[in-house]
């Protein structure tokens, strides 16, 4: 199979998968308190506000603050965007040759911040990279549907950010323009 047809197969899965997310669960772990959780009067001023909103006396609501995918420790780009690798699967040695040739894709595009999705617990290498890491363990039953839900809450997440698979970052003389297909 192809590069760019194992990247498009995976934004496939991802979009499908983000459509299957519970917008109950993002709004749990939103950055924002939701709304049914305060008090009557609150709501109330809440409701007036987006009215006034609507009608144009009152200046729009300020955006609400982006999720950051970088790390507070390592000097960041304000105007880093998530780009999301995809590696649920893997074993330990070919994700440590991936993340490797993801390093050097990284140095190529400094605009991106990388955002590792793996079921491999192997923290101390990861600190190293010092790349967020979303890990995704694999749980017996009962807690066996955990994985399955966070994948959906991953997704949704990071709906915006182009993915890569992790066989990307063991591929040889590849471009970072054929990585980041839209």
């Amino acid at each position: 199979m192809s590069l760019s047809a194992e990247i498009t197969g995976l934004r496939q899965d991802l979009q499908r998968l983000s459509g299957k997310s519970e917008i109950k669960l993002a709004r749990r772990y939103g950055r924002l308190r939701p709304l049914g959780s305060v008090s009557p009067y609150w709501r109330l001023r809440a409701a007036v506000g987006q009215i006034l909103r609507r009608v144009g006396l009152r200046p729009p609501a300020p955006p609400p603050e982006p999720w950051l995918p970088d790390l507070r420790q390592v000097a960041r780009n304000d105007e880093a965007r998530p780009l999301l690798i995809w590696a649920l699967g893997t074993d330990r040695d070919t994700l440590r040759a991936a993340c490797r040739g993801f390093e050097k894709l990284h140095a190529a595009l400094p605009e991106f911040a990388p955002v590792l999705v793996t079921d491999v617990a192997d923290f101390a290498f990861f600190s190293r990279l010092r790349w967020l890491v979303e890990y995704v363990p694999v749980l017996a039953e009962p807690a066996g549907g955990y994985a399955e839900r966070k994948k959906r809450y991953l997704a949704w997440r990071y709906r915006d950010a182009p993915a890569l698979p992790v066989s990307a970052g063991l591929r040889e003389g590849v471009r970072p323009e054929e990585l980041l297909l839209d």
